[in-house]
């Protein structure tokens, strides 16, 4: 007989909208499969876990916030991921993955948020690379 077992864990993050503590919701690790911290602060930044967020001016959606030039992007390396598939919490961790092991094969947490926010001085929703590596990294340090 096979038995599974089913992790769960309680994450206190720093809701990045005003500062207040949140709790979230007991939830299972699998589902996301995101363990690495530094991740999961970047998916409660972009999304707050919410696996139907979308950006209304960039319409970026899901838990990571995909846009189709992501996809676009990890297509090229032989994978086949559509636009839907940005819903998809696991898929979209895939989806970083692949981008992390392509171009941020050291996992520099800097070059990580470069690379998904863009690089330069692109701004979105009124912030830079920089100003959203320090939001990432105040949710990262607190969890």
């Amino acid at each position: 007989m096979i038995t599974t077992i089913l992790l769960l864990v309680t994450l206190k993050l720093i809701a990045p909208v005003d500062n207040r503590e949140i709790i979230l919701k007991q939830e299972p690790c699998y589902i996301y499969n995101a363990s690495d911290p530094f991740l999961r602060a970047v998916i409660a930044y972009e999304s707050n876990f919410n696996e139907r967020a979308v950006n209304p001016y960039s319409k970026a959606r899901g838990v990571l916030q995909i846009l189709p030039v992501m996809i676009r992007e990890v297509n090229k390396y032989g994978y086949s991921y559509t636009w839907n598939d940005a819903w998809d919490p696991e898929k979209s961790i895939e989806i970083w993955w692949i981008v992390m092991n392509k171009r941020n094969t050291e996992y520099y947490y800097d070059k990580a948020v470069k690379i998904w926010f863009g690089t330069g001085k692109q701004k979105h929703d009124g912030m830079t690379w920089h100003d959203y590596y320090k939001k990432v990294m105040a949710i990262y340090t607190k969890t």
